[in-house]
C-alpha cells in the first residue's frame, strides 16, 4: 500500500508539495453538533463574522506576507454567512493583488471552501465565483450516530441532504470536491468503507471522484 500510494503521488504531483492556509470567516452557526466548539449551544464562544475589509486584510497577509497561493475558506452555517456572503468574500480574496517585499506579485490563485450543503442554484453561483474545491464532511456515515450527535430541529440533522450534496455540486458544474469523516464518532472501519463507497458512487454517476 505504501509503494502504491507513493507511485500515485509521484504520478500526480511529482516532487511538488502543495499547501493551503485556512481562513475562518465566521463561527456563527445554527447547528448544535455535540462534538463541535462552534455549536450554537456553546455560550462561551465569541462569535464573529469577518467584514469584507477584514477578509481582504487576511488575504493580504496570507498572500503578501506569508506567501500562500491557496486558501480554504471556512464558513459556519448561519444566515449571516449565506451564499451572498460566501460569493462576496471569495471574490474579495481573488481581488487581492499586491507586491511582496521582494517585489514579486502576490495573490491567491485558488480559493477552496468548506461550507454547508447547498441547493444546485447556490452551487452554480459558487462555480461562477471561481472556487476551487467544494468541501463538505459527512462527519459520520453511521445513521444512528449521526442522529445522536446532530440534534433534531437543526439543518444538519438531515442525513440525506448532506449525503447527496456532492451529487448536487457536480450537477451544478463544480468539478472538484472534497469529502471526509470525523474519525472517533463511529467505528473507523465502517467510516472508511462509507467514504470509499461514496467516492465510487460519484465516479460511477459523474465519472470523477472527490479528494
Amino acid at each position: 500500500m505504501e509503494q502504491t500510494a507513493f507511485a500515485i503521488k509521484k504520478k500526480v504531483y511529482d516532487n511538488r508539495i502543495v499547501t493551503f492556509a485556512p481562513l475562518y470567516t465566521s463561527n456563527r452557526c445554527v447547528n448544535n453538533c455535540l462534538y463541535c466548539g462552534f455549536r450554537s449551544g456553546n455560550d462561551e464562544a465569541r462569535r464573529r463574522v469577518l467584514t469584507p475589509d477584514e477578509v481582504r486584510r487576511e488575504a493580504e497577509v496570507l498572500a503578501g506576507e506569508i506567501g500562500h497561493k491557496r486558501l480554504i475558506m471556512v464558513y459556519g452555517e448561519h444566515p449571516d454567512s449565506d451564499i451572498d456572503y460566501i460569493v462576496d468574500t471569495v471574490r474579495t480574496v481573488y481581488g487581492v493583488h499586491m507586491k511582496t517585499r521582494s517585489g514579486s506579485d502576490a495573490c491567491i490563485r485558488r480559493v477552496n471552501i468548506n461550507a454547508a450543503p447547498m441547493d444546485v442554484a447556490s452551487l452554480k453561483r459558487l462555480k461562477e465565483a471561481g472556487i476551487g474545491t467544494y468541501q463538505v464532511f459527512q462527519e459520520t456515515y453511521d445513521r444512528s450516530v449521526y442522529e445522536r450527535v446532530h440534534p433534531k430541529g437543526t439543518l444538519k440533522s438531515h442525513y440525506r441532504w448532506r449525503l447527496y450534496c456532492m451529487h448536487r455540486a457536480y450537477e451544478a458544474g463544480i468539478d472538484d470536491t472534497g469529502m471526509g469523516v470525523l474519525f472517533g464518532l463511529a467505528d473507523w472501519r465502517f467510516e472508511v468503507l462509507g467514504l470509499v463507497y461514496h467516492a465510487a458512487e460519484l465516479e460511477r454517476v459523474f465519472g470523477v471522484g472527490p479528494h
